[in-house]
């Protein structure tokens, strides 16, 4: 399985039978558009202003929402959180999602905005391979609560998503940077890996901080209106 990062919180996992994109970002929040072809696309919150199909082609199934799914191969289980700390008053729903992709697993928290309780906890389970995480606040929740369920869930692995980028909008500059997070993990290696590639669940006992490039900042940045693929 093979993990890409375009910034935001748009992850994708491309697996040996299917690709799964996870929330790709409207252009306007100001990082470059994606095009991809992908066969499974999932959205975590209920905002359709946040995200864009443009540029995925016609030829994919559309999750959301809490339950179990499985398309092409991939299991998926939704389960329902908030996007804020108010029991979703102020932004609704956002939902967490377990992917199981060539016998990894993988947890996207989404737009997450609070921490989690004992039964999402459970929900989530045990045994988690990558762990997803938004940790640059704003509407989601910041570094200091994304290190506390990094430590209850205890990944092989933890990803940080949705933090400041070169080129942001007003809409989404408000954000921490990674090095925040990193520095709440005890993490001093703040290099991106330009992807994350595995074949087995990670063997070390402890949980490994991986910070993957954002393409579509990159490529933003290098020109205007680029597309990343």
């Amino acid at each position: 399985m093979e993990i890409t990062y375009f910034g935001l919180n748009s992850i994708r996992l491309r697996g040996r039978e299917a690709t799964v994109l996870i929330d790709p970002y409207e252009p306007k929040l100001g990082l470059a558009p994606v095009r991809l072809n992908v066969q499974v696309v999932i959205l975590t919150h209920e905002d359709p202003t946040h995200f864009s199909m443009q540029g995925l082609g016609n030829d994919y199934h559309l999750v959301s929402g809490a339950g179990e799914f499985e398309i092409k191969g991939v299991a998926m289980h939704g389960i329902q959180t908030f996007h804020d700390a108010r029991h979703g008053a102020e932004r609704g729903k956002n939902f967490v999602y377990v992917l199981d992709i060539d016998d990894l697993r993988v947890c996207h928290l989404g737009h997450l905005g609070h921490p989690l309780d004992e039964g999402q906890l459970d929900a989530i389970g045990s045994k988690i391979d990558v762990l997803c995480v938004p940790v640059g606040g704003g509407s989601h929740i910041g570094s200091a609560q994304a290190t506390e369920i990094v430590n209850q869930i205890e990944p092989k692995l933890v990803v940080p998503i949705s933090y400041k980028l070169p080129g942001l909008t007003l809409l989404a500059q408000d954000l921490e940077p990674v090095d925040k997070f990193a520095k709440e993990m005890g993490a001093t290696d703040l290099t991106p890996q330009p992807k994350l590639q595995l074949s087995l669940s990670p063997s070390s006992e402890e949980t490994k901080l991986v910070i993957l490039e954002p393409r579509g900042a990159a490529a933003g940045a290098a020109v205007a209106g680029a597309a990343v693929e």
